[in-house]
Order: structure tokens, then C-alpha cells, then sequence
């Protein structure tokens, strides 16, 4: 091994120490950029491959400063409180079916607005709910990990609910529509079957009842969101999503669109806000949304690209595509199960976005050195998808969702230990892992190919 190599795997395995034991509170966008700066000062990345990597990230960069505009948009508008308290009125003060109400509900935001959107904006909301009706410290939990595993779990049919996708879809140039095909059948399956996992492992803690009556003092002194702008922010939803499948005719980069519906939305927003009191109990003014954006992330994503590139040079590509080789020979549905559980391990010790990196780069490695195209080709693709999605959150260091749901909720007075989160989080993780690549070698097997 050259100096050049060892230099980057050192700088690689010090931006993770920096991210997972944070110290003096350094923000995790921060910990990456030391890492980036390293690895051009010390020459394990050019700077022409940091061109490239902006190349690579922007409109995955872009579009999630758009996901995330428009969430936090709708949040103070109060559209994701009228959308939980009507779940918890639909339920009818019954406990079951709240957790799933609120299990659906946190998929449905996770797909259309992405994991980390839902996660930071749901798990406050649920908390608040739940607490507010008289629900016991162990049953919260129950509801707690619907609104954070089920979030991540839900991150997989659209390319817009996790930037890894856009990541893939870039990188591979497959369109929105292609996503969906492969993806949402994925997605229902594992949702489903995420759903009853969550419900086997706290059956016994969901109260059978709960105060629906209770659900009145959350609306005391707050204005919920008007008629006019609920009309107004489905209409915009629609027409977003509407603009996916258009725009991906033509490939337009989907991070056009959903920022685009952010503007408009963000004008919307600020029309209203100057002709009411307040919303939801308080007026926030265009510099606070702005504030609630996650910039950092922006900053985490475009440094890691570099570190994560001098792996690359230091011939870590090469390990990791020689393993998907060998595992994706191995006989029917192991093709898939194996590869994906290999992205899957490295996802939840390294993180998901440094591991999506490493395994586009190495699929693509692949592909060259190898020959692998079609169904081979494909199925290394979504393997790595279905791996990056669904593997992170076997261990709270690999999906940012977990983490900042976990750091929620300690802010909040609920501590999870890594014990109790493993007893769920990991079962839930292999599980849907399995049943995903079961769907994706269905999938293949019937003759569905990406057209690269």
C-alpha cells in the first residue's frame, strides 16, 4: 500500500470518528468538511475530482434544500398538526388503530417530502399527541418508532424521498418514472411488512383506548391551517409530483421541480402570513424557515462525495466490486440478497450517503472491468438502493434520520439505549433487507430491465 492510499483510508477513518463522537459538539456537515479539506491538502483527491464530485451531488444537493423548504414551509403553515390530529381523531380513541393511522401517515410524509423531513418534523408532533392523551411512557415508545423506523423504511418509491436516490438515478441516468417501477412494488412490501414488525415487537404496549377528548387541548390558543391554504398546498403537491413524471421524460433534474414548488410555496406562505396573527400559534417570518433548513447536511453531502473519493484512489472500489461480483453469481433470489446485505453492513457502520458513494462507484467499476449489463447490471444498482434505504437503520450510525430521531427525542426526555433500539432496529432492518431483494429477483426474473 502507497502513502497516497494509506493517507486516504486514515483521513476516510478520522472524518467517522469526527461524525459518530462529534466532539466539542462539531456539527456533522463540519466533521465532513475536515475530512475534505484533508484529502486535498494531502493530495488523496485532485481538485479536478472535486469538480466532479459537485457535478455528481448538486442536484441531489439542491433538491433536498427544495424537499426540506417546502416541509418546513408546510410546517409552519401548520399543515403536518392538522394532518396528525386528524389521525388521531380518525382513530376514534382506539389505540390500534392509532398506531397504524400514525405509521401510514409518517410513510406517506416520508415519501413525498423524504426521511429526514418526516423524521424531524413528525416525531415532535407525535410525541407532543400522544403524551397530550394519556398514553404511557412505554407505550409512546410504540408510536415513537412507527414515526422512526417507518420513516427511513418509507424513503425507497419515489426518487425524491431519500437524496441517495436522486444520488443513484443521476449517477446512472435511469428517470423517475424507472425508479417507481422497480421501487414501488419494493416499497409496499416493505412497508407492509415494517408495519406488523413494529407491531410484534411493542403488541403489548399499545393501549387499547386513549382520550380522544384530550386531543381538544392541543388545539387550545392555536390556529390551525386556513381552508384556502390547505386547498392551496395539495393543489401544489399534486402538481409536484405531476412535474416528476413530465420533467423525467425529458430527464429534467428532478431538484428543478420540487424547488420550484418550494418557491412557490414559500410566496404563498408569506403572502398569508402578513394578513394573519399568527399560524399554529405563532408567526414565523421568512428568516426562521430559512434557519430551520438543515445547511449543514448540504455541506456533509459535498464533502463526503471527496473522501469517499479517495477510497477510490486508494483501490477500496476495487475490494468492494470484486465482493459484488462474487456475491451476485450466487445462485436465484442469493444474487440479490447477498449484495444488498453487503451495501447493508457497510451502511450501518459507515453511514448510508459514504457507502451509497462506494457502492455507485464500485457498480459502475463493474460494469467496466466486468462486462455486467442488464439484469445483472440492474439488480447490483437496486441492490444498492435497497441496501443504502433499508440497511442504515440496522445500527443508528447509518441513516441521519435515525440519528437526528434519536436526538429528537433525547431533547424531548425519551432515551433510547442502543440495546433496546438494536432489539428492534436490526431485526426490522435484516427483514426488510430480505424481503426487498425477494421483490427486486421477482421483478427480474419476469423480464424488467433498466434501459441504460
Amino acid at each position: 500500500m502507497n502513502w497516497t492510499a494509506a493517507a486516504a483510508i486514515a483521513i476516510f477513518a478520522f472524518t467517522l470518528f469526527l461524525m459518530i463522537k462529534r466532539p466539542r459538539g462539531i456539527r456533522i456537515g463540519y466533521a465532513a468538511a475536515v475530512g475534505a479539506a484533508a484529502s486535498l491538502l494531502l493530495g488523496t483527491v485532485s481538485l479536478g475530482q472535486a469538480a466532479q464530485s459537485f457535478l455528481n451531488i448538486w442536484d441531489a444537493a439542491l433538491a433536498f434544500i427544495g424537499i426540506v423548504a417546502l416541509s418546513v414551509t408546510l410546517d409552519a403553515m401548520g399543515f403536518f398538526k392538522w394532518a396528525a390530529l386528524r389521525v388521531v381523531r380518525l382513530a376514534g380513541g382506539n389505540g390500534l388503530k392509532l398506531y397504524f393511522y400514525v405509521a401510514l401517515l409518517t410513510a406517506a410524509v416520508s415519501i413525498l417530502f423524504a426521511n429526514d423531513s418526516a423524521v424531524l418534523i413528525l416525531t415532535p408532533i407525535v410525541l407532543e399527541i400522544v403524551t397530550c392523551i394519556g398514553i404511557s411512557s412505554d407505550g409512546r415508545l410504540a408510536y415513537l418508532f412507527s414515526a422512526g423506523l417507518i420513516a427511513d423504511t418509507s424513503a425507497m418509491p419515489l426518487i425524491t424521498s431519500n437524496p441517495i436516490n436522486i444520488l443513484s438515478a443521476d449517477f446512472f441516468h435511469y428517470s423517475f418514472i424507472q425508479h417507481l417501477i422497480f421501487m414501488g412494488p419494493i416499497a409496499v412490501a416493505t412497508i407492509t411488512s415494517s408495519l406488523f414488525l413494529v407491531y410484534f415487537f411493542f403488541r403489548r404496549k399499545i393501549p387499547k383506548t386513549y382520550n380522544v377528548a384530550a386531543v381538544a387541548e392541543l388545539n387550545l390558543g392555536k390556529q390551525q391551517i386556513s381552508p384556502g391554504l390547505l386547498k392551496v398546498s395539495v393543489a401544489t403537491l399534486v402538481a409536484i409530483d405531476v412535474g416528476y413524471v413530465l420533467t423525467s421524460l425529458w430527464r429534467v433534474p428532478v431538484s428543478l421541480v420540487i424547488c420550484s414548488g418550494a418557491i412557490f410555496m414559500i410566496f404563498v406562505y408569506w403572502a398569508s402570513i402578513r394578513k394573519t396573527v399568527s399560524v399554529d400559534g405563532e408567526k414565523k417570518g421568512l428568516n426562521r424557515l430559512a434557519r430551520e433548513i438543515n445547511w449543514d447536511i448540504i455541506l456533509f453531502m459535498l464533502s463526503i462525495f471527496l473522501v469517499v473519493q479517495g477510497l477510490e484512489n486508494a483501490g477500496v472500489v476495487e475490494l468492494l466490486a470484486s465482493a459484488l461480483i462474487k456475491t451476485s453469481a450466487l445462485p436465484s433470489v442469493l444474487g440479490i440478497f447477498v449484495p444488498s446485505m453487503v451495501i447493508t453492513v457497510g451502511a450501518s457502520f459507515m453511514n448510508n450517503w459514504p457507502m451509497t458513494i462506494l457502492g455507485l462507484l464500485s457498480v459502475n467499476h463493474v460494469a467496466a472491468v466486468a462486462g455486467f449489463g442488464g439484469t445483472a447490471l440492474t439488480g447490483l444498482i437496486f441492490s444498492n438502493v435497497i441496501g443504502n434505504n433499508l440497511g442504515p437503520h440496522f445500527f443508528p450510525l447509518g441513516s441521519l434520520a435515525i440519528l437526528m430521531w434519536l436526538e429528537i427525542m433525547r431533547k424531548k426526555g425519551v432515551n433510547i439505549s442502543l440495546k433496546d433500539y438494536l432489539k428492534v432496529g436490526a431485526v426490522v432492518s435484516i427483514a426488510e433487507v430480505a424481503i426487498a431483494s425477494l421483490v427486486l429477483w421477482a421483478e427480474l426474473s419476469s423480464g424488467f430491465t433498466l434501459s441504460l
